[in-house]
């Protein structure tokens, strides 16, 4: 009888729940990242669609206050009867959502209308850590249970709140992860799993993507349908939904290739062109797999290795002279052989055997701090003084045609570190080995107060790591009472050995933090960050340079440098050390927009210039700044180059003077330089740029001249490179690159090259559209506005054809009086009118397919399906040139290389052969 009633109860509470006008209710800050959160987050849930398979045809409606609120005097009100309404309560939780009353009050408030639980309660992480952002309300609930006695009693007990988590190190990058990670959210709302939506949501997206296909796919899907009802024509059903199933890959495989999955994207287009026997073609595959392939390329900068985590990764690095990549994500530091993909170890909280009550804490790693190259070498393949701008705003004419090869003095990272809160392990990368760095001895462990609590207190500045210990004595008047007497160490390790450190002493009060201020110490020179408290609460920081000798840290001294920053203005400023300087950089403006650099001689503290330039310095854990000494680099002075989210300044350190500003089009996510005066720079949009700072004049500000390296497949998150090895991330997946041979290519002389270009017309469609035939056609089409203006026209068969200003190959039915079909070929730009006029288009060994070539691209078209088999050429790698009807091949060429290439006109087959040799390479 009980269990029944507590069903009737259940049920009761279940039908109240799908009553209530509101799904979710989402509490917010009123901050500019929080409600852009907000609006993406309830815009995905009012148009999520639950999987047909749980039988729930519910639309959401969410409550969100800016879109639901009526003008009203009781704004209170108003909430509460929101939340009365409301099913669940999402909250977002930023750096600020503790110190929000109202956020606050609404989570209290739906607790108290669900007898104090946070069961229905659901928390998205946008910024921060969970135990600092969670208010205080998120992370209890309470319980009903019977003692002893069978009476019921509260019981309060700390609860984890379940949270979705886009935290990221960008806006965008945050929004690009909530589109999955709503799921998180959309799963408990049906009581069903995160995994299964996830696997709903990427089925959808191929579903959803049928619509681009085009009429022919809806036919076939009829066909199929009707086919399978009828139960009639059965091996053409078969025959036909294959098809459309190789459409959908084909598709996917577009998805993938944009989402960054570039492995994933060939391969399923590989998979998605159907064998010679299944007898049918599906075009949108070979343009896959044309595209990503680059199959009429001399070279493609493809991937060849793949390497997976379970969580977004963070960092990348190659270890052990490339033979290893460690990678770490939110769940722990990966370590894998680079060449065959074997997984080596993966380094937990549990494998490292930490225990801590806060399950937060995770495993980082680091590698030696980031030394400059002697130099990176280039093969240039382009002729002398070919150069183009790469077309994407870049503020610096950028050079195609260079092959990074190899460098000189590249760190090996022989091994690496994992650290986790104030804990530091060495790793030998061979064999996935580790131990920590150092035992503490037991004359150093006396001098501290509880020997069985002596935790290792590690820390890092200026790329080093070090440790801080402090000595204590037993106080005379009560035996047992450990005082600190003043006397400190801070002991430094060489990370390229870690058996060699130095100890350095000094004496400090029990309130002094002194430790902690250090930024960067040598044996006679220590610089502090010190923070000083004002009246009325602000702060100012003192950057100060103390006198080191023989081991000891002179603080009582006068200070050899004392450089007041004032908080409240500049923000906390961050220390660096490079070459023979000391930077300090600090934000400034409203935003932050503007960021200032301090100049100082390292050995002697002294003062050389400072300089605020446009924009926000970025954050990058390896290299934020970096200098070029005159001597090697020909300049006619030292330069400090300072990185910004998409800006790199070269500065006069002598002067402050800004000598130039290199802009990009993305944000630099990663930077590598050389004493010769070489920057190489990886942009989030997947570029890699490669920068000559050298033989600078004083006075001179001309445009430096620039080459693009590398182009990735797609946006990246971070990435890494040794010798002809280079990694991208995208997502959880790491992926390695190489510059690989296309071997179907056949270099010709220049002079050869001609014979490919004829001007046969036996070859060549001509162009008919002023003719006394085709011309009144093209006029009646135009007076209907079917067409737009014609550049040229031909009769193929039984079917007129048309290519328009606007790009558009149109297919003009038999009667020539409207369009049959049309498609497509070119997106019209404005800068395209002229171009557009340069048409040519050739026959081809199949009377059914023509090559439609506008400029220096080509499109093999296929007239009886009207579809694009493949696209041919770029204004960069190489352009169409020619054809050859009898041999079956297209001439490519490179202007800014002076070659000419031959590559075959693809069948299906001979994709197919290719993609297939490709998976079985990476495999």
């Amino acid at each position: 009888m009980e269990k029944e009633l507590e069903t009737g109860e259940k049920t009761e509470n279940k039908t109240e729940q799908n009553n209530r006008r509101y799904k979710a209710f989402i509490s917010y800050r009123h901050q500019p990242f929080d409600r852009k959160v907000a609006v993406t987050l309830q815009k995905h849930l009012e148009t999520f669609h639950p999987p047909k398979q749980l039988e729930k045809k519910e639309k959401w409606r969410v409550f969100r206050d800016e879109t639901e609120l009526p003008t009203s005097a009781d704004l209170s009100q108003d909430i509460r009867e929101a939340l009365e309404n409301s099913e669940y309560l999402i909250v977002i939780c930023s750096s600020m959502l503790v110190q929000s009353k109202w956020c606050r009050e609404e989570i209290s408030y739906f607790k108290s209308l669900h007898n104090n639980s946070t069961q229905n309660i659901l928390a998205l992480l946008i910024e921060g850590n969970p135990g600092e952002v969670f208010p205080e309300e998120l992370c209890w609930s309470e319980e009903i249970r019977k003692n002893a006695e069978g009476e019921e009693i509260r019981e309060k007990i700390e609860v984890e709140p379940l949270a979705a988590n886009i935290t990221a190190d960008s806006e965008r990058k945050s929004l690009k992860k909530l589109k999955t990670e709503y799921l998180r959210i959309a799963a408990p709302l049906l009581d069903c799993h995160y995994d299964d939506l996830y696997q709903r949501e990427q089925k959808r997206k191929i579903h959803r993507s049928l619509a681009v296909m085009g009429g022919v796919t809806v036919v076939v899907g009829g066909i199929g349908i009707y086919s399978s009802i009828m139960a009639v024509r059965l091996n053409e059903q078969k025959r036909l939904l294959q098809e459309e199933n190789y459409n959908r890959m084909a598709v996917q495989s577009d998805y993938m290739w944009e989402d960054g999955k570039v492995t994933e994207a060939i391969e399923t287009a590989v998979d998605a062109l159907p064998d010679t026997e299944d007898n049918m073609s599906v075009f949108s595959a070979e343009k896959a797999i044309a595209e990503k392939l680059g199959v009429f390329q001399r070279e493609n900068f493809l991937p060849v290795q793949k390497y997976e985590t379970t969580s977004y990764i963070t960092k990348v690095a190659f270890v052990n002279s490339g033979k290893n990549v460690v990678a770490q994500d939110a769940t722990g530091v990966y370590l894998w052989e680079t060449e065959s993909g074997k997984l080596v170890k993966k380094y937990t909280v549990e494998e490292l055997g930490i225990k801590y009550d806060d399950d937060t804490y995770s495993v980082k790693f680091f590698v030696p701090k980031k030394e400059p190259l002697k130099v990176i070498k280039l093969e240039k393949v382009s002729a002398e003084g070919s150069g183009q701008s790469d077309g994407e705003l870049t503020s610096e004419m950028m050079l195609y045609g260079y092959k990074k090869t190899t460098s000189e003095g590249e760190a090996e990272n022989p091994c690496f570190y994992l650290n986790s809160v104030d804990q530091v392990w060495k790793v030998n990368p061979a064999d996935g080995s580790y131990e920590r760095i150092e035992e503490v001895s037991e004359e150093e462990k006396k001098w501290h107060y509880d020997s069985d609590t002596y935790t290792y207190s590690y820390r890092m500045f200026d790329g080093k790591i070090a440790r801080v210990y402090e000595e204590y004595e037993e106080a005379k008047e009560i035996p047992g009472m450990w005082n600190q007497n003043g006397n400190c160490s801070l002991i430094v390790f060489d990370e390229n050995n870690i058996e060699n450190k130095k100890e350095y002493k000094y004496t400090k009060e029990w309130d002094d933090l002194f430790d902690l201020d250090i930024q960067s110490i040598s044996d006679k020179i220590c610089y502090v960050n010190e923070t000083e408290y004002k009246e009325g609460g602000n702060c100012e920081n003192k950057i100060k340079a103390y006198s080191v000798k023989d081991g000891v840290i002179l603080k009582d001294e006068k200070p050899l440098l004392e450089e007041t920053v004032d908080q409240e203005k500049e923000g906390v400023p961050t220390v660096m050390h490079t070459g023979d300087y000391l930077i300090t950089e600090t934000n400034m403006g409203m935003q932050g927009e503007y960021t200032k650099y301090r100049i100082f001689d390292y050995s002697t503290a002294k003062k050389l210039s400072e300089v605020t330039v446009n924009g926000s310095a970025t954050y990058m854990e390896d290299l934020a700044v970096g200098t070029f000494k005159k001597e090697n680099t020909e300049n006619y002075t030292d330069i400090l180059f300072t990185v910004m989210t998409k800006e790199i300044y070269l500065i006069d350190v002598n002067t402050g003077d800004i000598i130039y500003e290199y802009t990009f089009p993305s944000s630099i996510i990663n930077i590598d330089y050389t004493e010769a005066g070489q920057i190489l720079v990886t942009l989030e949009n997947g570029k890699e740029y490669m920068l000559f700072v050298n033989g600078i004049e004083k006075g001179e500000k001309e445009k430096s001249v620039g080459a693009v390296i590398h182009e990735f497949a797609s946006e990246i998150d971070a990435s890494a490179w040794y010798n002809d090895d280079e990694l991208a991330v995208s997502g959880n997946v790491v992926y390695r690159y190489q510059d690989l041979t296309n071997e179907s290519c056949e270099i010709i002389e220049e002079e050869d090259s001609l014979i490919y270009q004829t001007k046969d017309k036996n070859v060549k469609y001509s162009d008919d559209t002023k003719s006394k035939k085709i011309k009144p056609v093209i006029e009646k089409l135009q007076e209907k506005n079917l067409v737009s203006s014609v550049f040229w026209s031909h009769k193929i068969g039984d079917y007129g054809y048309l290519f328009g200003r606007d790009g558009i190959l149109y297919k003009v039915n038999k009667n020539s009086d409207g369009i049959e079909e049309q498609i497509t070929i070119k997106e019209k730009k404005e800068d395209d009118a002229e171009k557009s006029e340069y048409v040519v288009v050739w026959k081809t060994q199949n009377p059914d397919e023509i090559l439609l070539q506008n400029q220096d691209q080509a499109w093999l078209i296929n007239l009886d399906k009207m579809e694009i088999r493949y696209e041919i050429g770029d204004n960069v790698k190489g352009q169409f040139a020619g054809y050859s009807q009898k041999e079956n091949k297209v001439l490519m060429k490179n202007w800014l290389e002076e070659k000419y290439w031959l590559c075959p006109l693809y069948t299906a087959e001979e994709l197919k052969e290719l993609g297939t040799k490709w998976k079985n390479q990476t495999d």
